[in-house]
């Protein structure tokens, strides 16, 4: 393109300069014929004869030369190519055609330089393009390669999550089965044995009542560390029966008052969903008999936007989480955050100092 444009340049200046040489040559023929007019014209003072002519009113020579009364004056014999008008001309002409060819061939080597100099740009800019082609390949690898890894650990936590609660629910399992089974017939046998020592000293039976008691006491402590490893109930009777399961056992560890409000959640929810909306308001309540120091706790269940919502909300002390210390989430905060993101739902943690905390978690409710 850039050739094209120059050609013609090139082309409209010789034309230009063909037709300005055409008109040079006219006017130089034009000049040096007037010049040879007024080579030939008379003097007044050669026209004695003839005083009535006045200086405007001059006759043609040729006339006056046809009549034989005045001599004609002297013509040049100055040929018209070796005329001084003509020759300075003829110099000037080839002044500017000179100038001309000079001037163009300056323009070709400015245009030639800036091309070379184009030319390397372009290389430049190539080498460039080339270089960031490479760069942004090598971070979209990355990029791919920091997304599968992504994926990889978010499976190894869904199957670490799994295995979790499959350990739980064994471990439940076996001391509810097992181990408060064991406790309970102890306390059987101590009950019989105190039976047996009506004779016995009083110091003796006393220690025999203690001790029964403690077994109690154990077993109750085995039977509530089994339902808070892997409550049966959720699997067996849903997710609202198990929430006031725990509300209950909740407000007889620490004497504080929990409020449960279900609004038409269904009955029947996917295994994962019931179970991450069950250890929120676990991890939830665990927070609140640590840290919180409240009197009174709020849960409640919502259905909204074909998913299920659980609200936690305590009276407590609360913090701020614009400070660097309260931004450093705990391990059961990201575990919460890892179970909520694991069904596909959403999170969202609201303190202020002295007004209290809000946990709210919304899943949806799967098939």
């Amino acid at each position: 393109m850039r050739s094209y444009l120059l050609r013609a340049s090139v082309a409209r200046g010789i034309i230009a300069l063909i037709v300005g040489l055409f008109i040079l040559f006219a006017l130089c023929a034009r000049l040096n014929e007037a010049f040879q007019i007024l080579s030939m014209g008379p003097v007044l003072s050669e026209f004695p004869s003839v005083p009535w002519l006045s200086p405007f009113e001059v006759p043609d020579l040729r006339i006056i030369q046809m009549g034989g009364d005045i001599p004609s004056p002297p013509h040049s014999d100055i040929p018209l190519r070796n005329h001084p008008v003509t020759r300075l001309l003829f110099l000037a002409l080839i002044a500017v055609l000179v100038w001309f060819i000079m001037h163009h061939v300056e323009r070709d080597r400015e245009l030639k330089r800036l091309n070379e100099g184009l030319q390397a740009r372009t290389q430049e800019l190539a080498a460039v393009n080339e270089s960031l082609l490479a760069e942004v390949l090598v971070r979209k690898q990355t990029e791919q390669s920091l997304e599968a890894s992504r994926k990889d650990l978010r499976q190894l936590a869904s199957q670490l999550l799994s295995v979790q609660e499959e350990e739980r629910q064994r471990i439940s399992r076996d001391l509810h089965d097992d181990i408060n089974q064991r406790l309970a017939l102890l306390a059987v046998d101590i009950d019989a044995l105190e039976q047996q020592l009506l004779m016995a000293p009083i110091s003796t039976v006393r220690a025999v009542r203690s001790i029964q008691d403690r077994v109690v006491e154990l077993s109750d402590d085995v039977r509530h560390l089994a339902h808070q490893l892997h409550p049966s109930m959720l699997d067996d009777l849903g997710l609202p029966i198990a929430l006031q399961r725990l509300v209950d056992d909740f407000t007889t560890r620490t004497k504080v008052r929990v409020e449960l409000i279900d609004n038409d959640s269904p009955k029947l929810l996917a295994k994962e969903v019931a179970t991450c909306l069950y250890r929120v308001a676990q991890e939830s309540l665990r927070n609140v008999s640590r840290h919180a120091k409240a009197k009174q706790v709020r849960i409640e269940l919502v259905r909204i936007r074909n998913g299920l919502e659980l609200t936690v909300s305590d009276d407590g002390v609360g913090f701020d989480t614009n400070r660097r210390q309260d931004k450093q989430e705990g391990l059961g905060l990201l575990s919460m955050r890892e179970r909520v993101a694991l069904v596909d739902g959403t999170l969202d943690l609201q303190s202020v100092e002295g007004e209290g905390t809000r946990v709210r978690c919304w899943a949806p409710l799967g098939k």
